[in-house]
């Protein structure tokens, strides 16, 4: 994960001066303006930031151990998934169940909120049965008892 901070110190004006919209008054006789090429800047270091962090994301397939060990798991359960989600969606559904395990949540209730997060194009029942169970098998496995 990236972290980016930019902080840029206003310069303050003298309130007899001309000054462009976008000020607010900094109190003691001065106003505060942004300084000309802060907006710029920032911009430039958004788009970058935004830009790293798809490049980042992007790979097709998830790299950690327990990332692997679930998608294997879960193509063998269901063999048809890939025709569904990429294996990318797999791993967030999987994550989103233990979210819901950890929330106190049955398995019924897991599998009802994930149909209600995939929208108009939900998993069959079956391959969502294996998300589910793949889930707690290798994401969270203290859960493992509610998933079957």
């Amino acid at each position: 994960m990236c972290v980016v901070s930019l902080h840029l110190a206003p310069v303050r004006v003298p309130v007899g001066v001309a000054i462009r919209e976008g000020v607010r008054t900094g109190g003691a006789g001065s106003v505060v303006l942004a300084a000309p090429g802060a907006v710029v800047l920032c911009a430039v270091v958004l788009c970058a930031v935004v830009l790293c962090a798809v490049a980042g994301c992007s790979s097709g397939t998830p790299d950690s151990p327990a990332d692997k060990s679930f998608i294997s798991q879960v193509h063998l359960a269901a063999p048809d998934v890939a025709t569904y989600r990429s294996d990318i969606e797999l791993s967030r559904l999987g994550h989103a169940a233990c979210d819901g395990f950890r929330s106190g949540a049955s398995y019924l209730e897991v599998a009802d909120r994930m149909n209600l997060l995939q929208g108009s194009n939900p998993l069959p029942s079956q391959d969502l049965g294996a998300v589910i169970s793949a889930a707690a098998d290798n994401y969270c496995p203290q859960y493992r008892s509610k998933a079957f």
